[in-house]
């Protein structure tokens, strides 16, 4: 197999029937003939998105490159720089070789897939490697867009949506308790496409300030001491809806009191709201009406004394994406 880069493609790429149509270009390409290998192996994945891939050993070189040459990596925001943080979690050591859980792939028409290759795990269950949008051609695989993706790997599932003018990447997955009952959340990543990049981005308010990472978690808890004794739990639960105007995002979020000397007593309501978090792509960046209401209330929460109690471990239930 031959890998061509930066080659220019003649084809026309429509990823949605209403997009208009453009000249993509591929980044990284193997000729591999429909005719001669019409299913691919993993290795062909792994070495089409990794540069340096030794299908041998089938291991990734290091430090892990993408096919395009640049670097596999993430940046969170942190505490100091936006108003919430990006996830915490250690990434664990590097595995020996790649194994065929290690690719994520959706199937977005015949010719066409995302496809993600897991190069890191991170302690919380998240997972991180290149990320490309690939067409498979009569001549061989081509990518039309590429970038590194953090995300959770369990139960996960890759998507396309459009906002005004500009492509995203969707990226949805599990993370599960170790502990028994096993709970599992469901959280949502966005990088915006430009120029065949898929791009990490944070949330901006209208006024330029970082309101945090393009993460949206689909549920979440998280219980508070209060000064008076009192455990304050509070749940969140939330929707996205992609429309050609923008990103929707609808939010619950209840609390309720418990008295941890009396667990037998069922829990006293204190408050419930809902919101609609409106989200646009402008001037190259993804915008916000407000910060989450899940921040806004847990704001306020920890001014009046609120200490937040540590969450039992969490990880993948299993290795399998």
């Amino acid at each position: 197999m031959k890998r061509l880069t930066t080659l220019v493609s003649t084809g026309v790429l429509l990823l949605f029937g209403c997009a208009a149509r453009q000249t993509p270009q591929a980044l990284c390409s193997i000729d591999v003939a429909r005719e001669a290998r019409p299913v691919l192996s993993a290795e062909d994945w792994f070495d089409l998105l990794l540069h340096g891939f030794d299908r041998g050993d089938r291991t990734l070189a290091r430090p892990t490159l993408d096919c395009s040459g640049s670097p596999v990596v993430w940046q969170e925001p942190m505490a100091d720089e936006c108003r919430e943080a990006g996830p915490e979690a250690e990434l664990l050591p590097m595995s020996k070789q790649l194994s065929d859980e290690d690719l994520v792939m959706t199937t977005l028409r015949a010719d066409l897939r995302l496809v993600w290759v897991i190069a890191r795990r991170f302690s919380n269950g998240e997972a991180l490697g290149p990320v490309g949008l690939v067409e498979r051609t009569d001549k061989g695989i081509v990518v039309r867009a590429l970038g590194s993706l953090r995300s959770f790997p369990l139960h996960s599932q890759l998507r396309l949506e459009r906002s005004g003018d500009t492509t995203l990447l969707v990226a949805e997955g599990e993370q599960c308790s170790l502990g028994a009952p096993t709970v599992c959340r469901r959280f949502a990543r966005i990088l915006p496409m430009r120029n065949g990049r898929f791009f990490s981005e944070s949330v901006m308010s209208k006024d330029g300030k970082c309101l945090g990472p393009a993460w949206f978690p689909f549920s979440r808890e998280q219980v508070l001491k209060l000064p008076s004794g009192l455990h304050r739990k509070v749940e969140l639960t939330s929707t996205l809806k992609f429309t050609p105007e923008g990103i929707s995002l609808n939010e619950e979020v209840a609390m309720n009191d418990l008295n941890p000397k009396l667990p037998s007593m069922p829990p006293r309501a204190y408050r419930r709201a809902q919101s609609e978090r409106k989200l646009r792509v402008e001037n190259n960046r993804l915008v916000a009406t407000d910060a989450s209401m899940w921040v806004r209330l847990m704001e306020l929460e920890l001014l009046a004394g609120g200490t937040p109690i540590e969450p039992s471990a969490v990880g993948e239930a299993k290795s399998t994406p």
